[in-house]
């Protein structure tokens, strides 16, 4: 059994490389060949430890993602499984993976969700997701502009040159109602009530919410919900019952409207329309599926 760290693994992980193994991943989930347990949480007044595991068939691996939550800050630990003998193979610290998962799933669903050609990417937040979606999106063809709102003014700033600098694209920091009035927006926030309203979404956008992961947590509000012609989830047995994006809102709303499984998106081979009109919503909170993914991705890499 094998344990590397977050720096090697980092080293042997890219976006796109990601997205094509979470897509594998979904098919197979589609198909009967993976499985994926829910996340479970335990606690006490000051501490949690949560687990979440998928099997991965066409690997022939099994993964459990842990970790633990102390005065608001993670330590992340992926243990794969063979399914040949059982045997624990390697140990991989997760904070590497669980960075680049979130922003490589979301990748992968703009290109079934979000329009070819779009030129403009709203990004709510300032942190590591923020900055982690942001330059997954710097290479997506057309993509010019990106409009950063944040509370951090600070961090704001030094992404927006980061990326103005690295990928040559126009980058600033605005208000909300203009980062949101975008072809593409990435709600990157920890927020407790929603940063967006539907009023200030333009006709055709895609909009992401990878931020409120909890049920005290919200980015989206009801507006913008009612507005949308369906909600894609990165898991419907999980993701409607963590986020208080899915939770909070009145229950006719979220029943008024339709929710699929990214799975069932990708499998289907569906591509949004150059000249689409209707907004889509997709909501993730993280689910071991991609963790799994992800991680064996990196193992297959690393020196043996």
């Amino acid at each position: 059994m094998k344990i590397f760290t977050n720096e090697q693994i980092a080293a042997q992980l890219d976006v796109r490389s990601a997205s094509d193994a979470v897509r594998a991943a979904y098919l197979d989930l589609q198909r009967g060949a993976a499985a994926i347990q829910p996340r479970a949480r335990i606690g006490l007044s000051d501490v949690k430890f949560s687990a979440m595991s998928a099997i991965l068939g066409s690997a022939q691996i099994a993964a459990t993602k842990m970790y633990t939550t102390i005065n608001g800050r993670f330590r992340f630990y992926i243990a794969l499984f063979s399914l040949a003998d059982g045997a624990l193979v390697a140990l991989l610290e997760g904070d590497a993976i669980t960075g680049i998962r979130t922003a490589a799933t979301t990748a992968l669903a703009a290109r079934y969700l979000a329009r070819p050609g779009s030129r403009r990417l709203g990004l709510f937040g300032s942190g590591v997701q923020a900055r982690a979606h942001a330059e997954a999106f710097a290479d997506r063809t057309g993509l010019r502009e990106v409009m950063i709102h944040s509370h951090d003014a600070a961090t704001a700033h030094l992404l927006a040159d980061s990326l103005e600098r690295r990928f040559d694209l126009d980058a600033r920091v605005v208000d909300a109602d203009e980062a949101a009035n975008a072809d593409i927006v990435v709600l990157a926030t920890r927020a407790s009530e929603p940063v967006i309203r539907g009023e200030w979404l333009r006709p055709g956008a895609f909009v992401v919410s990878i931020g409120a992961t909890r049920p005290d947590q919200r980015e989206i509000d009801d507006t913008s919900l009612l507005a949308a012609s369906r909600i894609v989830v990165d898991w419907t047995q999980q993701t409607p019952f963590e986020t208080g994006d899915l939770l909070r809102p009145p229950r006719a709303l979220i029943e008024s409207r339709p929710m699929e499984d990214l799975s069932s998106v990708i499998s289907a081979d569906e591509y949004r329309v150059a000249d689409a009109t209707d907004i889509v919503i997709y909501k993730a909170v993280g689910i071991a599926l991609q963790d799994a993914a992800v991680a064996y991705l990196a193992y297959t890499r690393l020196p043996s």
